[in-house]
């Protein structure tokens, strides 16, 4: 026991010595000692500067959820990569005209914006209900893009089909793809303009598309319109297109926006919202929908009533 007691009061000696070293070795406040690179004074050794936030924006818990009627829906935050709501995100649903990004991303990194089409009679009234284009009308790609994308022209996108045929492309094949490419590994389609409903996808595939086609500014340009005309290239056919989006000057800040409506797959659509002042952006998808515009709608409110930036 004794010798127990002599290490543990020459332990206590070492301790008291290594405190007196570095009290009288550490340079006092205004001292003109140089530092030698290995003295601290006390504040700098036991206080850590406490970090900003960096996980924004902050979810309010108190504030209930919104029930849609979607079966699928997802709200993400560009910024901070993360989802702020999510229902069922991750099953696999036909998605309609939605479709169409994809189809308009595969444009636009594979055909010329100023080619000219001549519109075959496989690009009429391809869904038997409305026609959008004429036989042996001539019109640019880059026209038909706008008429895919903000009236959701059916006839546009099958034409735009037709003229990469030509040139030897693979449309549909092309779409798979890039779907591949970008980790959509729930996804197949079928068509360019979604009227097949054994073509699926997931609300998380169809995000990492959107976020994908942030780099086409001119797609995002046309999904911000709600009208627009275009015109045959021997301006004898005038094409006056208007935005399937509801939402577009009735939610503040959208960006841009597509929708998509089958009797099977119901109503979707993905919407992209600024958040002012915070550069940053809020990514909207709703599937299979009664009530798309209103789901959308419910969403949009409650994140920005739910979360602080």
């Amino acid at each position: 026991m004794a010798r127990k007691l002599y290490i543990l009061s020459g332990v206590l000696s070492v301790l008291i010595l290594v405190n007196i070293f570095f009290v009288f070795s550490f340079p006092k406040e205004g001292s003109d000692k140089p530092y030698t690179g290995a003295s601290l004074n006390a504040t700098q050794a036991y206080i850590f500067p406490i970090s900003e936030p960096s996980y924004l924006p902050v979810l309010n818990t108190t504030i209930e959820r919104p029930v849609l009627a979607a079966k699928s829906a997802v709200v993400y935050d560009a910024r901070s990569s993360r989802f702020l709501y999510s229902k069922n995100s991750d099953i696999r649903l036909p998605i309609a005209s939605l479709t169409k990004l994809l189809s308009a991303v595969v444009v636009l990194e594979n055909l010329n914006p100023d080619d000219i089409v001549r519109i075959p009679k496989e690009a009429i009234r391809v869904d038997d209900e409305k026609q959008t284009l004429y036989l042996d009308e001539s019109i640019k790609v880059r026209d038909l893009l706008k008429m895919m994308l903000i009236e959701s022209s059916n006839d546009a996108a099958h034409a735009l089909m037709y003229h990469a045929s030509i040139s030897g492309l693979n449309f549909v094949g092309l779409m798979n793809r890039k779907a591949v490419e970008l980790g959509m590994n729930n996804s197949i389609f079928h068509d360019p303009a979604g009227l097949n409903d054994d073509a699926l996808s997931t609300s998380e595939d169809l995000l990492k598309l959107v976020k994908y086609s942030f780099k086409f500014n001119e797609l995002w340009s046309i999904l911000s319109e709600k009208s627009d005309t275009v015109y045959s290239i021997d301006g004898g056919i005038a094409h006056q297109i208007n935005s399937t989006n509801q939402l577009l000057g009735v939610i503040p800040d959208v960006v841009g926006g597509k929708t998509g409506y089958t009797d099977i797959a119901l109503g979707g659509v993905m919407l992209v919202i600024d958040v002012p002042g915070e550069n940053d952006k809020l990514v909207s998808v709703v599937l299979g929908s009664t009530e798309r515009f209103t789901d959308t709608q419910k969403l949009i409110d409650w994140v920005k009533r739910a979360y602080e930036w």
